[in-house]
């Protein structure tokens, strides 16, 4: 996995608004815009505007009642271009997480695993930048949806495209509900 950079300097000050606030080490140097736990251990997963796909490994930590939680940075992978991403999700066994964002790339990154210039594998694409993915546990697919109006359906594995519904611009989706993809009045099973 590729480790993270240093640890940002506090001036010994806590960054946190409320007492009882987790500072969360190299959360990075912009904006986070989607955090999702892994369905089977600890570990919290980040996408960032800096283009990074972060992952903690987090902890309770009673014998400090001024952190009652402890969250260790474990790895970082960056999207291509410098691109924001958007969302992230966790395969129904935790060892892979997948990735959206501007770039218009679904990514796929097996924890524990290097990528080659530490960009995930690409395994779907859009017209446009993605806002959102999801796995569908049950069936091993991974389904986005993108500003493009298009939620499209791929394998987990990375190998083939699936299928691919074009949404009128009014439609939202959102792919947070488990095996059942939603779109504004429509359902997939």
């Amino acid at each position: 996995m590729s480790a993270f950079g240093s640890p940002a300097a506090t001036n010994g000050k806590p960054k946190s608004i409320a007492p009882q606030d987790c500072n969360v080490p190299q959360a990075g140097t912009d904006g986070i815009s989607s955090l999702n736990w892994s369905p089977v251990a600890n570990f919290l997963v980040s996408s960032n505007w800096d283009s990074g796909v972060r992952v903690w490994e987090v902890q309770a930590n009673p014998a400090n009642t001024h952190q009652p939680v402890q969250a260790q940075p474990k790895a970082q992978v960056n999207h291509d271009k410098q691109s924001p991403v958007l969302d992230t999700c966790f395969s129904s066994d935790g060892s892979t997480v997948f990735s959206c964002g501007a770039d218009k790339a679904v990514r796929m990154w097996r924890l524990g695993e290097t990528p080659p210039n530490n960009v995930p594998q690409q395994i779907g694409v859009h017209d446009a930048p993605i806002s959102s993915v999801g796995f569908l546990s049950n069936s091993n697919l991974v389904v986005s949806g993108g500003w493009d109006n298009k939620l499209k359906v791929s394998g987990a594995d990375g190998l083939k495209f699936l299928v691919k519904f074009l949404l009128s611009a009014s439609r939202s989706i959102n792919l947070k509900h488990g095996d059942v993809v939603c779109f504004h009045a429509y359902c997939c099973f």
